[in-house]
């Protein structure tokens, strides 16, 4: 159960980080978890990068309250 409740956590700050790059001229991941670029120097498009952490925050959070919500 609390695996769950932190899966949900981190799907939250995926699709905030996704949020926040898109904006971004260029991505890259790195031990700060991503770092926004304002040229082309990373390894993402912005957009790319973005919407890609928000897919992923998606699939987790909602995975993550379906293994809340199933009856034991």
């Amino acid at each position: 159960m609390l695996f769950s409740f932190a899966a949900m956590a981190v799907g939250g700050a995926l699709i905030f980080r996704g949020i926040d790059v898109i904006g971004c001229e260029s991505v890259s991941f790195s031990r700060r978890f991503t770092t926004c670029y304002p040229h082309d120097l990373g390894a993402l498009p912005g957009h790319v990068a973005g919407g890609g952490l928000i897919v992923v925050g998606i699939v987790i959070f909602f995975a993550a309250m379906l293994r809340v919500s199933a009856v034991k």
